[in-house]
């Protein structure tokens, strides 16, 4: 059988957790309990890695990660123009002066459009 808990909280916190719960089609219940699980969860485990005397290491793994991961996702803009322009050369002997102006002009539409595809936004 299910119980009930009631707290109180603000206008502005209820509506993020609302629009939070809607972003991930949950009710609000689903995505409090969810929260509160997962809490539970973190709190447990690093209860168990102090008592086994492993919190350094894990702390140092997860910033290890973390380093990791920044660095992977963090775009050389350099590198990025060097490409812009190899694939510009590729392009421009490839086609003539007017379609290449012709996919200039629609470019940023077709920007928009991709874009919105990947936001999941039917703009």
């Amino acid at each position: 059988m299910s119980e009930s808990i009631t707290f109180s909280m603000s206008a502005e916190k209820k509506k993020q957790i609302v629009t939070q719960a809607e972003k991930n089609d949950e009710t609000v219940t689903q995505f409090l309990l969810k929260a509160a699980e997962q809490r539970i969860s973190r709190e447990l485990q690093e209860q168990r890695a102090n008592e086994l005397g492993v919190a350094d290491e894990l702390q140092d793994l997860a910033d290890s990660v973390t380093g990791e991961v920044s660095a992977a996702t963090d775009i050389d803009t350099d590198q990025e123009l060097c490409h812009t322009v190899a694939l510009w050369e590729l392009i421009s002997s490839k086609y003539d002066a007017d379609t290449r102006a012709a996919a200039m002009e629609e470019a940023p539409e077709k920007l928009q459009e991709q874009v919105a595809k990947v936001g999941g936004g039917d703009d």
